[in-house]
C-alpha cells in the first residue's frame, strides 16, 4: 500500500500535510524549508519514541520521509531533501549512468571494481577488517550526461564513528553528483568485467531508488523491484528506524 499526502498549507517557516498510513491513520507534518520534522501529529500512535513499539517506530518514521518527499514535489525549488535521498534526482543520474560509452565505463570504473574485490590495495594498514570496509564511486552529471568521474575511494571504517579514507572525494555539487557504495564484495571466477561490471554498477543505482521508495514505507513500482545492495541505511531494515 502506498501512502497518501496532501498538502494542507504553507508559509515562510514550513508547509504542511496530512499522510495517511499503510493503516490508514492519518498524521498531520509540519515539514521545514530545511527538511526538519517541526512538528508530528497523530491520534493513533504514542508521540513519545519511547512508548512507541519498534513497527509503529518503522511507521512513524516512514510516514516523515513520505511528508519531506511530498513537500519536495510539491516545492521543487526547495532544500528538503538531501539530493542523494530523492528519487527524481537519482532516476536522472541513473539515466545519465546508461548513456555513459560503455569503453568510458570499462576505463573509469575498473578502480572501483579492483576495490570491491581487492581493498588491501588500496588500505595502507595491514590489519584491515575486509567486512568493514566500504568502496565509493562518485560521478557528476547534467542533463542525461556525465561530466566527471572521481577515482574510487576507500574506506576504513575503524569503531566507534571514526574511519580511515584512501582516496580522494570530489567537490561535485550536490545536485550534480551520484555516489555509488558498496561493501567490500567476494566475486566468483567466472565473473567478467568487460560484460559484467555495468550491469552491477546500474543495478546498484537501480537497487539505491528501490530503497527510497522502502524507506517511506511505499511498494517501488515494477521496474525498480530488483534484488541487490542499494541504501545501506533505511526506515524498516532495522538498520534506519530513526
Amino acid at each position: 500500500m502506498n501512502m497518501e499526502a496532501n498538502l494542507l498549507g504553507y508559509d515562510d517557516e514550513d508547509c504542511g500535510f496530512e499522510v495517511f498510513d499503510e493503516n490508514n491513520n492519518r498524521h498531520v507534518i509540519s515539514v521545514e524549508w530545511d527538511g526538519s520534522i517541526g512538528q508530528h501529529a497523530t491520534k493513533d500512535y504514542p508521540l513519545k519514541r519511547e512508548d512507541r513499539t519498534q513497527e509503529e517506530q518503522r511507521i512513524m518514521s516512514q510516514v516523515e520521509v513520505r511528508a519531506r518527499y511530498a513537500a519536495q514535489q510539491e516545492f521543487p525549488d526547495a532544500d528538503i531533501l538531501l539530493p542523494m535521498w530523492d528519487i527524481e534526482h537519482l532516476e536522472a543520474g541513473l539515466e545519465a549512468l546508461v548513456n555513459y560509452p560503455l569503453d568510458e565505463f570499462h576505463r573509469e570504473f575498473r578502480d572501483f571494481y579492483e576495490a570491491l574485490r581487492d581493498p588491501g590495495q588500496f588500505i595502507t594498514d595491514s590489519d584491515f577488517d575486509p567486512e568493514m570496509v566500504k568502496a565509493f564511486k562518485i560521478y557528476r552529471f547534467r542533463d542525461g550526461e556525465i561530466l566527471d568521474i572521481s577515482p574510487v575511494l576507500v574506506r576504513h571504517l575503524t569503531g566507534g564513528n571514526t574511519a580511515d579514507d584512501y582516496g580522494p572525494k570530489p567537490d561535485y555539487p550536490e545536485d550534480e553528483l551520484i555516489s555509488c557504495c558498496l561493501p567490500n564484495m567476494e566475486f566468483v571466477d567466472y565473473f567478467d568485467y568487460e560484460t559484467q561490471m555495468q550491469d552491477l554498477v546500474v543495478g546498484h543505482v537501480v537497487a539505491q531508488i528501490r530503497d527510497l521508495y522502502l524507506h517511506m514505507g511505499e511498494m517501488p513500482p515494477e521496474e525498480y523491484q530488483v534484488e541487490g545492495i542499494g541504501k545501506l541505511d533505511i526506515n524498516g531494515d532495522g538498520i534506519g528506524d530513526n
